[in-house]
């Protein structure tokens, strides 16, 4: 199969819809053509430049990374900063990129989905699912093959989908509702026309009052039979993620159910303590944040990098397993800006 730019983009597309995105982000294929044949991926966190070399001395087409390289818009492209610099290199030598943030961020087995597993949490779901994007669908057809129209349906993730037939008609007319998130509807009604289900039928697209299953911001799971305690938690936490220092607030004797929020989630504070957790793990907490007024909770700051970097190994083996015929490199570079000076007491006595 000869797989191009846009094939990629599809399937990211579908885990990650970029219609799920927060407002200010901008996701989807940053720089690249469509139509370019692929036979190597990167998977990144960050764009850097050496994250670029990296690509370039791999043979890599295309770079998948989750932070994009483009927020703003931009009135030129030259080698005279670092923006500018990546964004020629790339063009320079063929290689696409894509970014899904925010999109990745709210998506099922999104981030912190990976981040939550990371910290051997178990029996997820989302913290906050209040998305309202999902939509019944209602179909009205006399096309009578069950089968294929369920499983067309199940192609766009319905849910509780189901048929009837319509008592009365003449032309045996039957009816399929189902539940579907509305970034499919769009795409299932021109799937449903070509397929001549609308050709004596009708389509309607109604809001409902539950929540997507689908989509949503942070993840609550739980450890097995009585948890762990606090200093327990905190090892396995530093040790999951590999860091060197953990910042936190709060004291509590054991720890059985964790909200996680990869980046900066910190807004979520109230849906963690909401839902009963003992810990909430996130990232770029503010001084003032830290007093949450709340007992038997912890607060928990591992890092914006440590708490997201998961998510680029995560990438690689999605990316490998949705396309065989494709060599997927996860990036060796480490892209975290941020570093940690611990003093030596043995080489630095103190006088």
């Amino acid at each position: 199969m000869n797989i191009q730019v846009r094939h990629i983009s599809t399937f990211l597309n579908q885990w990650a819809p970029p219609s799920t995105k927060l407002d200010y982000d901008n996701v989807g294929l940053l720089v690249g053509d469509p139509n370019q044949q692929v036979s190597r991926i990167l998977t990144c966190l960050d764009i850097t430049l050496d994250v670029v070399d990296e690509a370039i001395a791999n043979n890599c087409d295309l770079i998948v990374a989750h932070h994009p390289l483009i927020f703003k818009s931009i009135d030129s492209i030259n080698p005279t900063n670092e923006q500018g610099k990546i964004i020629f290199k790339l063009i320079k030598n063929d290689i696409g990129l894509i970014a899904a943030h925010t999109n990745l961020d709210a998506a099922l087995d999104g981030v912190s989905f990976v981040l939550a597993k990371e910290l051997g949490l178990e029996n997820l779901k989302f913290l906050d699912n209040s998305y309202n994007i999902s939509r019944k669908i209602v179909l009205t057809t006399s096309h009578s093959e069950s089968d294929s129209v369920l499983k067309l349906l199940n192609y766009y993730s319905a849910e509780e989908a189901h048929y009837y037939k319509v008592e009365g008609k003449k032309d045996h007319q039957f009816t399929y509702e189902a539940i579907i998130d509305e970034h499919h509807v769009a795409d299932l009604e021109k799937e449903l026309e070509k397929n001549g289900l609308l050709h004596h039928g009708s389509f309607q697209v109604m809001d409902v009052a539950s929540p997507s299953k689908n989509v949503g911001m942070g993840v609550v799971g739980f450890y097995r039979d009585k948890g762990l305690t606090q200093q327990q938690f905190l090892n396995t936490v530093a040790e999951a993620l590999d860091v060197k220092a953990v910042r936190f607030s709060g004291s509590v004797d054991r720890i059985k159910k964790v909200a996680v929020c990869g980046g900066a989630g910190v807004s979520l504070t109230g849906n963690a303590i909401g839902e009963g957790a003992q810990a909430f793990v996130t990232a770029d907490i503010k001084y003032h944040d830290y007093f949450t007024d709340t007992e038997n909770f912890l607060l928990v700051d591992v890092g914006h990098y440590e708490s997201e970097v998961p998510v680029v190994a995560a990438l690689q083996q999605e990316l490998t397993e949705a396309f065989e015929e494709l060599e997927v490199l996860e990036t060796e570079v480490i892209t975290n800006p941020m570093q940690v000076y611990l003093p030596d007491a043995k080489q630095n006595p103190q006088e």
